[in-house]
This record gives structure tokens, C-alpha cells and sequence, in this order.
């Protein structure tokens, strides 16, 4: 319905503008008026316009009127205020809406994967695999998983993957820490050295690392040139056993797990730091002091420096050491570069907030090295506030104190995890309760959610039991639905749509969990003020269709979210 009236009305605007002379290009957008008795949409496309063809807002808004062909839906019009188009529709035609929902099912409010889709590298979590994941690597997990299914729902082709950051300082803290628990398992008195991961979570996988492997003959094998690459190897193995476990425990999947390691290995980083230096994109140099030092107290190093300030940034960024030994940033960009090799020339990277200052460089070698604008797309995601009743939960994973996100999974439910998570935005640092995550009321949104969708089954199970049939969904007389609170349901799905497209370009998944809320709050409050069964038959065929209109897209949007919609509560 919004669509085909900004069809009608974009028509009229382009007519005006030619007819004017004027070349531009005025987009027209309908918006909800926050009174009822401005009617149904809201235009303000007249004012903007004014300045082009100098006239008053008001006449133009004459202009644009007397040329509209509206839809049969529309009622009737009125210019408002200082030019203000107000569209009226006509008595319950957007309760027509619950006859499409019911016809559409899953696909209402989706977009048709077409063979010409936009592909979208879609990378998250990507979290260093040192140990189990924690609650803020979660938060990205949710966000990034739910933001794949909203595009995929607006016709995108997704490719999720997980960047495995297997080739850096981090793995050899890894296997030193897990071999000195091989060493303790093997009755050898050694203590973990400070930096190193005290976790008992590799007391185990020493366990089994010596289920396989003999620690005497270990012990007669050439140390750094054999024991220590396998070390790596199963350490590495078993840590990302130990992530893709919690990530199936929200039911997160990967398209692929991408490894850094194949990148040195492939020498695609020597590649592409060698053709640098022949685009005379990168050169032998010295940063300046950092912010707030002083120069007689700073050693500059030589090395090499990406001119990524001819690309945005705001200083060259450190490549390579002098010796041709690649930074972690080398590493990244090629990894970029890969994704639009295999031809993603949209990309978005989800990270943690801590990344921020990160952003623009990457950008600008990205730019540099394939042209492409803005890219990756880049969301930081702020902190998980971990409470229990209030009280602040510890977390440390150097400490060996931290609480797991599987620990949480097991304790409240995927769910709880999922839902919570996304109910803010994400630069927006997110406190979740586990008690609070665990109530049965309404001030646990996912309960509130669930409940809803729980009613809605209900209410049809109950009307089964009466003996009362649904009829067809194109013989219900939908007009019959006048109340203010069918009247909200009704505006609240016709929505739907254009919510989930929003979430998709804006990449605001958070956008359907507020949703759902509303929905839920909008159904609960019609319940309490409506019986759905009645003596008045007409009625209780429309009231019923309204209800199963509203459960499916409660459903559509839970399954957006990766949250599951249960029948019975």
C-alpha cells in the first residue's frame, strides 16, 4: 500500500518538475503521522520542492494533488500546515494486508533471491583462537548471524565467514601455554609464565593431546623443527572444535572458516607487498611520535610505510618491518583483497568496538589496492555488561576467570542469548542480566515476545475446541476490524516490510527485535480489551484471520533473529 501511494505521488512530483523545467531528482517518502486525525501518511515532498519552483509550499502541494492518480484505497487528501500532503484511506482497506500475510506465509515481507543478487561477504566473530568464546564475542556472533538472514530475506546473496587469525603472535602463546599443561600432565613440575593462558580449558586438551601422541616419544623428536608444529597444529584444531561447538550452540553456521595462515603460505602478503613497492604505494620510512610524546624520548624503526593518507587516512601505516617481515595489517589488507578476487565487491566486517581507529586504514588500502569506495562496511559492536542480579560478573580470559558464552547458552537458553543481545543498537554497550534473562515476565523481552506468538496459538486452539472453522482467508470481511487495536496491528504488519528492508541497508538488525516487542505489546494490549471468539460470527472470522496474520509475522521475524517461536508457554 505505501509503496503503490509513492508511486503515485513520485509520478506527479517528475510530472511537475518537467513540465517546470526543473532537472532534479525529488525523492517522495510517506511517513506514519504521529496523530490519527492526520490521516494515514504524510508527505512532505511540497516543501522541498518550493525553493526549485518558487512557490509557496502550499501551492505546490495544489500543484502535485491535482495531478495524483491514487489507488482505489485512497479516501481522500488535505494539504496541512505550511504544505503538509495528508492521505486518507478509505474505511479498512489496509486490513486487506492480513489476507496477503496468510497467503505468503514465511515469504511475506522477503525478497526473491534473484540470479543477478548482490553478493555480500558477510564476515563476523572471527574472534583469535586462544579459548572458548566469550559473552562480547557472542554479541558480534548474534548480530552478525541475524544481519546474514536480514539481508538474505531482501534478496542478497550472503556468504558468511569466519576469519581465522591462526598466524600470529597469539598462536605461539597458545601452543607455549598448552605444551607446558602436556608437560604437567606428563609429571613435569613447570609453571605457566605470565601473558600465557592459564585457562583450564587446555588442562583438557592436554588430556587428549596425550591420548594421541606418546610424551616420551615426543621427547626424542627435534623440538622447534618437529614437536612444536604439531603443537600448533592441534592446538589450533582444538580450539576451533571449541568455538564452531559454541557457535552451534546458538545455531550459528559458517559458509567458511578463512585461515591467515594460507595466506602467508600461498605468499599472496609477499605478493602484494613487492607489487606495492612497484606501484610506489609503499616506502622505507619512520612514524612520527605518537600523540603526547615527546621526540627526544621516541626511537623511530625504518620500515615500510602504506601511503594510505592519499587514501583518507590520517598517517601511512606501518606494512612490513625493514626486513620485509609483514604487520598483521599486511596480513588483513590481503585477506580484503582476497574477498574481491573471489568477486565480493561488498563487503561487511563485523567487529568489536575496540577496533574503531582501525577502520579507516583498512578503508584506505582497500581503496588503493581495488578502488572500491567504503569498504569493508565496518560495525563495531560495543561490550556485553555481564551482571548476575545486578552484580557484575568477572570476566578475564588471561585470568582463567572468564565466564564462557557457552556457560551463559547452557544457563538461560540460546534464545535469551540471541534476543537480549539484539535488542540494542550496537554501538550501544548491552547489560544483560542472567536472572533477569531466566523470568517468565514481561520484563524479559524474549519471554514477551514468545508469549505473544504462544497467545496467538492459543486463541486458534481454543477456537478449535469450540468448534469454531477458520474460513478462507479471501471470504473473511476484513472491514469489520475498526477497533483502534486491530486498527495498530494492522498498521504494525503493513510495516513489517519496510522494517525489514531499513535493517537491511542500514545494517540495523536490532530494528526487528524492537519490532517484535511493539507487535507483542500492540497484541497483548488488543487481547485484554477484545474477545477473539464471539456470538457475532462476521467478527470472529476477521478477528481470527488478524490473529493468524500476526503470528506468522511474529514468526518471520523470530526466524530473522534465529529465535524460535513456541506454540505453548
Amino acid at each position: 500500500m505505501k509503496q503503490s501511494l509513492e508511486n503515485a505521488l513520485q509520478h506527479a512530483v517528475d510530472q511537475l518538475l518537467k513540465e517546470n523545467g526543473v532537472e532534479a531528482e525529488v525523492q517522495v517518502q510517506l511517513t506514519r503521522p504521529k496523530q490519527k486525525q492526520h490521516g494515514d501518511y504524510a508527505a512532505n515532498v511540497a516543501m522541498s520542492l518550493a525553493g526549485r519552483l518558487n512557490r509557496e509550499p502550499r501551492t505546490v502541494a495544489e500543484m502535485i494533488l491535482s495531478s495524483v492518480e491514487w489507488p482505489d484505497a485512497v479516501e481522500g487528501t488535505e494539504i496541512a500546515g505550511p504544505g503538509f500532503i495528508n492521505i486518507r484511506l478509505k474505511h479498512a482497506s489496509e486490513a486487506e494486508v492480513i489476507k496477503k500475510i496468510v497467503r505468503q506465509g514465511r515469504a511475506y515481507g522477503c525478497v526473491e533471491l534473484s540470479e543477478g543478487a548482490e553478493k555480500v561477504n558477510l564476515e563476523f566473530v572471527s574472534a583469535n583462537p586462544t579459548g572458548p568464546m566469550h559473552v562480547g564475542h557472542g554479541r558480534g556472533a548474534v548480530v552478525g548471524d541475524s544481519l546474514g538472514r536480514i539481508l538474505t530475506s531482501q534478496g542478497y546473496s550472503v556468504h558468511r565467514e569466519y576469519y581465522i587469525n591462526d598466524a600470529g603472535t597469539q598462536i605461539g602463546v597458545l601452543a607455549s601455554s598448552l605444551w607446558k599443561r602436556v608437560e604437567q600432565q606428563a609429571g613435569i613440575d613447570v609453571e605457566l609464565s605470565d601473558g600465557e593462558y592459564p585457562g583450564e580449558y587446555l588442562v583438557e586438551v592436554a588430556r587428549e593431546f596425550l591420548e594421541q601422541y606418546s610424551f616420551e616419544d615426543l621427547d626424542e623428536m627435534d623440538h622447534d623443527r618437529e614437536v612444536w608444529p604439531i603443537v600448533i597444529d592441534y592446538a589450533i584444531e582444538k580450539m576451533m572444535e571449541m568455538i564452531q561447538n559454541d557457535l552451534a550452540a546458538l545455531g550459528i553456521e559458517f559458509d567458511r572458516f578463512f585461515s591467515e595462515k594460507t595466506l602467508h603460505e600461498s605468499g599472496k602478503i609477499t605478493d602484494l607487498i613487492e607489487q606495492l613497492k612497484t606501484d610506489d604505494l609503499i616506502y622505507l620510512g619512520t612514524l612520527p611520535p605518537p600523540k603526547g610524546k615527546e621526540v627526544k624520548d621516541y626511537n623511530p624503526v625504518e620500515q615500510w610505510l602504506f601511503r594510505t593518507t592519499r587514501f583518507g587516512d590520517d598517517v601511512d601505516r606501518p606494512l612490513a618491518k625493514k626486513d620485509g617481515t609483514p604487520t598483521y595489517f599486511a596480513a588483513d589488507i590481503a585477506y580484503h583483497v582476497d574477498k574481491f578476487e573471489r568477486g565480493f565487491k561488498r563487503q561487511i566486517d563485523i567487529w568489536g568496538a575496540d577496533h574503531g581507529g582501525y577502520v579507516t586504514r583498512v578503508q584506505s588500502a582497500v581503496k588503493a589496492l581495488t578502488g572500491l569506495e567504503g569498504q569493508p562496511e565496518v560495525l563495531l559492536v560495543q561490550m556485553v555488561n555481564l551482571t548476575r542480579g545486578g552484580e557484575q560478573v568477572k570476566m578475564s580470559k588471561r585470568a582463567g576467570t572468564f565466564v564462557t558464552l557457552r556457560e551463559v547458552v547452557d544457563e538461560v537458553g540460546a534464545d535469551a542469548v540471541r534476543f537480549n543481545f539484539m535488542t540494542r543498537r550496537v554501538e550501544s554497550q548491552l547489560d544483560f542480566d542472567l536472572e533477569a534473562a531466566k523470568q517468565k515476565s514481561d520484563e524479559n523481552p524474549v519471554y514477551y515476545v514468545q508469549y505473544a506468538h504462544a497467545r496467538v496459538c492459543a486463541i486458534l486452539r481454543k477456537a478449535g475446541e469450540e468448534g469454531v472453522v477458520a474460513v478462507e482467508a479471501e471470504q473473511v470481511n476484513s472491514s469489520r476490524l475498526i477497533a483502534d487495536e486491530e486498527k495498530k496491528l494492522v498498521a504494525l504488519m503493513l510495516s513489517y516490510p519496510e522494517m525489514l528492508d531499513k535493517a537491511a541497508n542500514r545494517h540495523e538488525a536490532y530494528r526487528v527485535a524492537v519490532y517484535l516487542m511493539d507487535i507483542a505489546r500492540s497484541l497483548h494490549g488488543f487481547y485484554h480489551k477484545h474477545r477473539v471468539i464471539s456470538s457475532d460470527e462476521e467478527l470472529t472470522q476477521a478477528r481470527m484471520l488478524l490473529v493468524t496474520a500476526v503470528g506468522q509475522v511474529i514468526r518471520n521475524g523470530l526466524l530473522m533473529l534465529g529465535v524460535s517461536a513456541p506454540e505453548r508457554m
